[in-house]
């Protein structure tokens, strides 16, 4: 067997690349090369070892054909991580988010969940629009549907974009079960067996963030009042690549940041330098409680050269279980995702579809929004004004719209231990720990306003401002 500094023996049977790669698994199996860490380099290891290149070339490519190790382009070679399904605990408060959301219980305060309530949802109207949908259309409406999307549907959707200056026709929707199909077909769009980097802001929206670690390299840029540092990024894209960005421009989740209309132009100007696109997640712009509605990403977007892929939930604005989303790409990107939204999910059900046709066409959305928008907009109000009032919390920025107001605790409160005050409390709240891509302190919170009644809301506050009192004559 070759060792360090050793030449391989002529009378091996065992070639010598072969020699070196069991070297390097035994080292990965016994733990003393650990996962994450880098190789050394082909140079380096050919005169470590007193090999050529080519041998250690040779064993670096049988070392990543049988999994163990990872090439980063410009960066080198790094040990893959095994199987692991232990649940890192940062995950933890969004299991628990999710267990929490369902208790019901009236001595709940949920300042975690970013859904609006129930009661909110146009149940009424659904059922309405359902039964006469079935009555139209029969059983037939169960069947498979347009992959795509109905047309009809994609026709009403073209001309409801259209009032926000985003131009296109019904064949460039593709109707997908909600965003994260819809981001899920983009990296599938996107697959590289280089890999892909995405870009994205720190903080950002952790089901994204989720999905995008499990299958890029994520590059996280902190988020000012208005959007990235515009030259810090363009410093960075003169030396990476990048293929993807990814951001709710308007009322991010979850610090309700809006970027200006500056920082977005600029943004595209830079996608069409360094030649990338941009995943636009437009879920919270219709939820604008000061001032004009903002401008999309989206309507910036040159006709022809377009750099944005526009994603639109009606998750949020209807019901969840309307499950169901629209997906704007380049026209020359159609064909390939509709072939890969089939090998995901062959349809959307066709009985949503015709119901949100029917509920935007009939005037029900206009109106359920400017009604629920008017509810928001007083809880919104009530929770600012009550928070102003908290000792050792700092809004960070105060939104003026969306669905989320993002705090930081005082620096001798730490955000792990107050998050788990506030559940032993009865108030749940999101810690920031799980919304970045790298480890950072958990003094930031997301709190959320929608969930509660305004009774429920000053409950709430009360319960953090003792806390925060609590920690600092204890901490």
């Amino acid at each position: 067997m070759l060792r360090e500094g050793v030449l391989f023996s002529k009378n091996s049977d065992e070639k010598y690349y072969l020699q070196l790669y069991k070297i390097f698994k035994a080292e990965i199996d016994s733990g003393k090369l650990s996962a994450g860490s880098k190789l050394s380099s082909v140079r380096q290891t050919a005169m470590k070892y007193k090999v050529n290149t080519n041998t250690v070339l040779q064993a670096y490519n049988l070392l990543e054909q049988n999994g163990f190790i990872e090439k980063i382009p410009g960066k080198g070679c790094f040990i893959r991580k095994s199987s692991d399904f232990t649940l890192d605990t940062k995950f933890h408060p969004i299991l628990e988010n999710f267990r929490y959301g369902q208790e019901g219980s009236k001595d709940i305060v949920n300042f975690s969940n970013g859904t609006p309530a129930a009661k909110y949802f146009p149940a009424s109207v659904y059922r309405k629009l359902a039964k006469d949908t079935i009555d139209e259309y029969g059983p037939e409406i169960f069947e498979y549907q347009n992959v795509q999307g109905i047309e009809s549907l994609r026709v009403v959707l073209s001309e409801e974009l259209e009032k926000d200056d985003i131009f296109v026709t019904e064949d460039d929707i593709l109707i997908t079960s909600g965003t994260q199909q819809a981001i899920d077909i983009i990296l599938n769009l996107f697959h590289s067996k280089t890999g892909l980097t995405i870009a994205l802001s720190n903080p950002t929206y952790l089901n994204a963030l989720n999905l995008f670690e499990t299958s890029c390299r994520v590059k996280g840029f902190d988020l000012k009042d208005d959007g990235w540092d515009m030259e810090e990024f363009e410093e960075f894209l003169k030396t990476e690549k990048i293929n993807l960005v990814y951001e709710v421009f308007n009322f991010q989740n979850p610090t309700g940041i809006k970027w200006s209309e500056e920082k977005k132009k600029k943004l595209l100007d830079l996608a069409v330098k360094y030649d990338f696109y941009i995943i636009e997640d437009d879920t919270f712009s219709e939820f604008y409680y000061e001032g004009e509605r903002p401008s999309t990403l989206k309507s910036f977007d040159k006709t022809g050269h377009e750099r944005v892929i526009y994603i639109r939930t009606y998750s949020k604005t209807i019901m969840p279980g309307i499950g169901i989303a629209l997906m704007v790409a380049p026209r020359t990107f159609m064909e390939k995702a509709v072939l890969v939204k089939y090998s995901l999910d062959t349809t959307t059900s066709g009985l949503n579809q015709k119901i949100l046709e029917h509920f935007i066409k009939d005037g029900y959305l206009e109106k359920h929004i400017s009604d629920i928008k008017k509810i928001f907009k007083e809880k919104y109000e009530y929770m600012l004004g009550l928070l102003k009032e908290v000792p050792y919390l700092k809004i960070m920025n105060v939104p003026t719209g969306g669905f989320f107001i993002w705090v930081l605790l005082a620096e001798h409160i730490d955000g792990e231990k107050f998050y788990k005050k506030c559940r032993e409390r009865g108030v749940g709240v999101l810690p920031g720990s799980v919304f970045y891509n790298d480890k950072r302190a958990g003094s930031k919170i997301r709190l959320t306003f929608v969930s509660g009644e305004l009774d429920e809301i000053k409950k709430g506050v009360e319960v953090i401002k003792d806390i925060l009192i609590h920690c600092k004559h204890t901490e």
